[in-house]
């Protein structure tokens, strides 16, 4: 689950990202659900926080791409906007009925929770669609070049783990 939570913020992180470059980015809406991390089960990532916006920028769109990334990012930016106001007034229903005063069970969230993992699935469908969509307007040598700055962030990633020590279960007690 969390992976694939992962792999879907991964797909929208490189969509967002390819949306970002200065002359593409121009005449957006960059705070739309589909130009900006949404935080389902991912903590709220913006698009300055994306690993995907750095890796774009190594890719030096020509203009004649950065046209065929918008019209892809325009043409369903409005079913990925219809899908995410489902899905963030789902999470409000769903917070709505856990915080209210009395008995609460997983069968009472349960329809919910079904219908939020639903369009979460319908979320990283269109996601991977615009994905691959974009990645096909990448050469060959755009894209060599986005794996290796990729694999050059991973390692950084890995490095910064390694200095910071494995992450601490806030839900356990200190033994101090």
């Amino acid at each position: 689950m969390i992976r694939s939570k992962y792999l879907a913020g991964t797909i929208l992180s490189l969509a967002c990202a390819l949306s970002a470059q200065p002359t593409l980015a121009q005449g957006m809406d960059m705070h739309s659900p589909s130009m900006a991390m949404h935080s389902h089960g991912m903590g709220a990532m913006h698009m300055g926080g994306s690993p995907f916006l750095m890796l774009l920028k190594s890719a030096n769109l020509t203009p004649a791409q950065q046209s065929q990334v918008r019209l892809i990012l325009n043409s369903n930016r409005a079913q990925m906007q219809s899908l995410h106001r489902q899905l963030m007034t789902l999470h409000e229903q769903i917070a709505g009925k856990l915080l209210t005063p009395g008995q609460v069970t997983s069968a009472d969230l349960k329809p919910l929770i079904q219908k939020a993992s639903s369009l979460e699935a319908d979320l990283n469908q269109n996601m991977a669609e615009t994905a691959v969509a974009i990645r096909n307007v990448l050469t060959a040598d755009q894209v060599k070049r986005l794996a290796e700055v990729h694999q050059k962030l991973h390692s950084l990633h890995t490095q910064i783990q390694s200095l910071m020590g494995p992450a601490q279960d806030m839900s356990e007690p200190d033994d101090n």
